[in-house]
């Protein structure tokens, strides 16, 4: 749902345990009550809305979301997957993304096939967007992720041939929003979605792709 509101979460940039020290920091700028602000710098013909400025993670930091966490860890393109019978349809192919992703809230939730998306989902229908989620470590499909649980996953999408290849950098945007009580069902409805930060990583070819549970 898009109505307008304040921006969900603060980003903090976290890399794996280790790796480096934590950054945090209010940098996902509101957008408050439907009004955009723009300042404009030598026209409007040249104005740049600094509230459409997206913060970028490096492959391996952690955006700490309202709705999920996420750290964005490899991605994989082409046709061929471990499992023989994991074709595309004519026309299309394969992008595989592993990723980290805890449900911040407090119940079981379905939306981890939409919390990223990238330029190739464009013109897709709504279903077509959405990933196929299986935990990495033994493959299950996953429909609800519990609360506050850290999932090694494999999200995989197929898009147009053409539209991504191996060794070519894709943006990922991880969607967050914010927690109102639903109107129409029981539980959460989730408001204000948008990409509120991004993660460009390159993607190696799927042939190159092997999967925990068949080692």
């Amino acid at each position: 749902m898009t109505d307008s509101g304040p921006a969900p979460a603060a980003v903090s940039r976290r890399r794996r345990p280790g790796r480096a020290t934590v950054i945090t920091g209010a940098v996902v700028l509101a957008v408050a009550a439907g009004t955009l602000v723009a300042i404009p710098l030598g026209g409007w013909d040249t104005v740049e809305l600094e509230s459409a400025v997206i913060p970028q993670l490096d492959v391996g930091e952690t955006y700490l979301g309202t709705h999920y966490t996420v750290r964005v860890e490899e991605a994989w393109v082409g046709e061929v997957l471990p499992d023989d019978y994991d074709t595309p349809e004519d026309g299309r192919t394969f992008v595989v993304v592993r990723a980290m992703l805890r449900n911040e809230w407090r119940e079981a939730d379905t939306q981890s096939r939409t919390v990223m998306t990238f330029d190739a989902l464009d013109g897709l229908e709504s279903f077509e967007r959405s990933a196929l989620v299986r935990a990495a470590a033994d493959g299950t499909y996953l429909t609800a992720m519990p609360p506050g649980v850290d999932m090694e996953v494999l999200l995989r999408w197929e898009v147009p041939t053409g539209s991504v290849s191996a060794g070519e950098p894709i943006t990922l945007g991880v969607i967050d929003g914010r927690p109102d009580r639903a109107i129409l069902f029981s539980g959460t409805a989730w408001r204000d979605e948008r990409v509120v930060v991004q993660t460009t990583v390159v993607p190696r070819p799927s042939s190159e792709l092997e999967y925990a549970w068949q080692s």
